[in-house]
């Protein structure tokens, strides 16, 4: 493997700019790091400006010369962006990673065929270090590129591969769309608290508190979750009262999850077809 990659990512959304963050606290060694993304917003501008080069389209390079190339644009344009990559490569090979939710390596193998591809699925956590993300490549990608792909997914969380590409799309609705759930039970927590009378309190700052201390304990302990929360729920309790609701009714808190995992499940499905 060369001693300096160039690396360029095609979009830098939620998932991309993200990615970006983490790539980028994380001091990524001997990477040099190009972006495609033709709205900068407020937030990210400084950012790319000040450690990587910037290009508005895939018109605006001069010279194709990338090692590995991230995709991360919307999967509704990825066969656009495709074309114009495969137009300006002019038959260099390089290597690619996806983060795209739904979009299998068959579609990129279309336009890219016998290209070492690596699909991945991260998550918002990346821009804190803190992702999982999951790894499948196909069957040209060789040990370099797989340790370089660690390499970045390391500097942004922990990262595992999986034997199967269908996977994915469970992995999507539970890790990729997972904190949004999370994020869903702390709203929904302040919103509550709010509503009950807790006027004078910011509880929603009250609620980030709660998750951050259950996740903190739930990663520190070597119990599982259900032990925890059994720690927590004691006979004939407030805990014990509030699981009567939401495991004693026909549909309990599980199975609604379940449906709603489901349903992600699908749509990612959907996606990739």
């Amino acid at each position: 493997m060369n001693n300096s990659q160039k690396l360029l990512i095609i979009g830098l959304g939620k998932m991309g700019g993200s990615l970006l963050e983490g790539l980028i606290s994380e001091k990524l060694p001997n990477i040099e790091i190009s972006v495609i993304e033709p709205h900068l917003n407020e937030i990210n501008k400084d950012l790319v400006i000040k450690n990587t080069n910037h290009y508005s389209s895939v018109d605006k390079i001069n010279s194709f010369d990338f090692d590995i190339i991230i995709f991360a644009v919307k999967p509704q344009i990825v066969k656009e962006v495709c074309e114009q990559i495969l137009l300006l490569s002019n038959g260099k090979h390089f290597s690619i990673i996806s983060i795209l939710a739904g979009t299998k390596i068959k579609t990129f193998d279309r336009f890219f065929k016998n290209y070492p591809i690596i699909r991945t699925m991260p998550n918002l956590a990346a821009s804190e270090g803190s992702s999982v993300t999951a790894l499948y490549g196909n069957s040209f990608i060789d040990n370099d590129f797989k340790l370089l792909t660690e390499n970045i997914f390391s500097k942004i969380g922990e990262y595992f591969w999986i034997n199967s590409e269908d996977d994915i799309d469970i992995i999507t609705a539970i890790s990729g769309s997972g904190p949004a759930y999370y994020f869903y039970l702390t709203e929904c927590l302040s919103s509550i608290a709010k509503e009950m009378g807790l006027k004078k309190i910011d509880t929603n700052k009250l609620a980030k508190i709660v998750a951050k201390g259950s996740s903190d304990l739930m990663m520190s302990s070597s119990k599982t979750a259900n032990e925890l929360k059994e720690n927590v729920t004691s006979k004939g309790g407030t805990t014990e009262a509030a699981f009567e609701i939401l495991e004693g009714s026909q549909k309990t808190f599980y199975t609604l999850l379940k449906s709603a995992i489901k349903n992600a499940v699908k749509r990612s499905k959907e996606l990739s077809n």
